[in-house]
């Protein structure tokens, strides 16, 4: 088997086995990990001999790029196909509850919940997988054409660092290596690997909070708390960041936090609080992505000017006009299966030609808008949900204008959603993968074959994982939060059902993005990059996440400047990358490990040995222990960025 076809093949096999898993694993906690630098690592040491010489690079890069593609297609479903379930089972609750009927939906076992709504002639949709096949397919073929196109563009834009193509390209660097060369493992990937698989597996036993609360205020439905996140992910995200991206993502978690705080304090039963709902500072943060989104896409349509100092192999950027025809009919593959599948489904209605021409333009935009988003701040913190809700709201408003706002309609609006959400995330795994293989010497374009086929296998097991998850624990309920999904059903409800959206936080969000912009290029002219879609990423994303990411970047950041004062020279070192990559990669390998065991029927929660609360069968620990356990698992994280920082090797690994 030649090299190339070893490294695919391994890469589709681990595809196949992270989108059937990590879906449940995504659902639970509203976010996916980019699993890159787990792929390389395991690609090295499944095969430490094709690793090695002059094509070992090569050998990772190909299996990377197939073996991450999969992830892209998980994103893509379970962020916007759950608003069905979700807008349903809220219905559910509401028919119940007319009947005299109580119980909660979304606590109980699902198989109870299922036989309740039986009882009383009541159902949740089930997951439609040959619709969820042929959206998925449509979508990646969508994505994987624009990006493959426009590779050129993207990866010659120095605005955009690609924090975790870097981390992969020192991983890889440092798996072909000579052993002489390579930079301390034990103290930096090794070592980042065990923290970051340890610390949310300590949270799983009990032993230690995910979050320690700071501060918490509560007024009636209306809450506020401030916690630091004991989350690797975000933390090592954080370390490959610049300090000044981190920064303006933390300070958009501030606005959020201030924000969250003030919407605590009004009461309930206050006439403001009709015009500012206690999840306001969402609609706050999509009003600020709306204007960071539409500048930045002016932005990178715009002519570009290269850096002083950027120094770059074009020839290796060259998409021959052969393939760019094969990857445009990629495009017009994917656009003519959408449309014939809904116009299957619905007819040849003004809906439906009405929908695909929006599908497609937001799509195009949306895309361009992954690619860039990934670039900047990584494909794990990409906020997909963020282009989701801006791509919602414009096919709710589609709706409305041709008359189409029934609940039966929802389908066909969700599985759109799933098209061009699949193609987005295809955008932000695509552009990293290709990153990468520029900064290692390949061309992006000997990569397109492995994405296609890696992509092809996520569209057939995602579905069926999907399917398999809904029957099993009920999508929307507290076993599979599916908290984006409950997020675009309150936007579909609000705006296509009950045609009530509250315009005073979103009109505030858009003036944030008025000011986040203008800030952005003002700085330009400084020479400074203060991006504004960081800032609006920040208000957008949960405020915990901006904290972590805060946190690594700090550490990363303070201990290159220790390194600065007892060498003179500010540089990152090799074991600073690797000990962030690891900090990503243990985490992801947990949830893996985890999403394979609840695929089998196994019980997260029969995980826990300690109680803060005196629990039968547990061991009992006061509260306090725990706080202090993750409080030591949050300086120790930091530790590891802050020590590899300042001591380690610098340039080729």
């Amino acid at each position: 088997m030649k090299p190339d076809h070893k490294a695919i093949a391994f890469g589709l096999l681990v595809t196949a086995l992270l989108s059937s898993t990590m879906v449940v694993a995504g659902l639970k906690a509203g976010i996916t990990p980019g699993v890159s630098p787990l792929v390389i690592l395991c690609a090295w040491g499944a095969f430490a001999a094709a690793s090695r010489g002059a094509g070992g690079k090569r050998f990772l890069n190909i299996a990377q790029v197939a073996g991450s593609a999969g992830m892209a297609v998980v994103a893509g479903v379970i962020f916007p196909a759950p608003l069905l379930q979700h807008l349903h089972l809220s219905r559910a609750e509401d028919a119940l509850r007319e009947l005299g009927v109580t119980g909660d939906l979304r606590a109980m076992p699902w198989q109870d919940a299922k036989a309740l709504l039986a009882e009383h002639g009541l159902s949740i949709p089930a997951v439609d997988i040959p619709t969820m096949m042929i959206v998925c397919f449509a979508g990646a073929l969508i994505g994987y054409g624009f990006v493959g196109i426009a590779t050129r563009k993207f990866l010659t834009d120095p605005t955009l660092p690609a924090p975790e193509a870097r981390a992969c390209e020192t991983m890889i660097g440092t798996a072909t290596a000579e052993a002489s060369a390579r930079p301390q493992l034990g103290v930096s990937l090794v070592l980042g690997l065990a923290a970051s698989f340890f610390a949310p597996l300590l949270a799983h036993l009990g032993a230690a909070k995910d979050h320690v609360i700071l501060y918490t205020k509560q007024l009636g439905d209306r809450s506020f708390t401030l916690d630091l996140p004991f989350t690797p992910i975000y933390i090592g995200i954080g370390g490959l960041l610049t300090l000044a991206t981190a920064l303006l993502v933390f300070a958009g978690s501030f606005l959020r936090l201030v924000g969250d705080w003030a919407l605590a304090s009004i009461d309930p039963s206050s006439p403001l609080a009709g015009d500012y709902p206690s999840n306001s500072m969402r609609w706050v943060g999509g009003g600020a992505m709306t204007v960071a989104v539409a500048y930045s896409l002016v932005k990178f349509m715009g002519p570009r000017v290269a850096a002083a100092k950027e120094n770059l192999d074009e020839a290796l950027l060259e998409v021959p006009a052969g393939t760019k025809r094969l990857l445009s009919l990629s495009i017009a593959a994917g656009v003519v299966t959408l449309a014939g599948w809904l116009f299957m489904t619905d007819g040849a209605t003004p809906f439906a030609f009405s929908m695909i021409a929006a599908v497609l333009v937001m799509a195009l935009f949306m895309v361009t808008l992954g690619a860039i988003l990934s670039l900047q701040i990584g494909s794990s913190a990409s906020p997909v949900s963020g282009t989701i809700f801006v791509t919602t709201l414009t096919l709710c408003l589609v709706a409305l204008a041709v008359g189409r706002q029934s609940v039966d309609d929802i389908p066909l609006l969700m599985a759109l959603l799933v098209g061009a959400c699949v193609a987005v995330c295809t955008a932000n795994d695509s552009s990293q993968d290709y990153k990468t293989l520029q900064l290692c010497g390949v061309a992006p374009r000997e990569g397109f074959t492995a994405q296609l086929l890696g992509l092809i296998v996520g569209c057939v097991f995602v579905p069926l994982s999907l399917y398999v998850a809904h029957e099993a624990y009920g999508l929307g309920t507290n076993e599979l939060t599916a908290p984006q999904g409950q997020m675009f059903a309150t936007l579909v409800d609000g705006l296509l059902l009950q045609e009530a959206l509250p315009w005073s936080p979103i009109l505030l969000g858009l003036l944030v993005g008025v000011v986040a912009v203008g800030m952005d290029i003002i700085a330009g002219k400084r020479g400074l990059q203060l991006p504004a879609m960081a800032l609006a990423v920040g208000i957008y994303l949960p405020a915990y996440l901006g904290i972590g990411i805060l946190i690594g970047s700090v550490c990363r950041y303070f201990g290159e400047r220790a390194r600065e004062r007892e060498t003179g020279k500010r540089e990152r070192t090799n074991e600073g990358i690797l000990a962030a990559a690891g900090l990503i990669t243990g985490a992801a390998a947990l949830d893996l490990i985890l999403g394979v065991g609840v695929l089998f029927g196994f019980d997260i929660s029969s995980l826990q040995m300690f109680s803060t609360e005196a629990a039968d069968g547990m061991i009992s620990v006061p509260s306090a222990l725990t706080t202090v356990t993750a409080l030591i698992g949050i300086a120790t994280l930091g530790w590891i960025l802050f020590r590899n920082a300042k001591v380690g090797t610098t340039g080729e690994a």
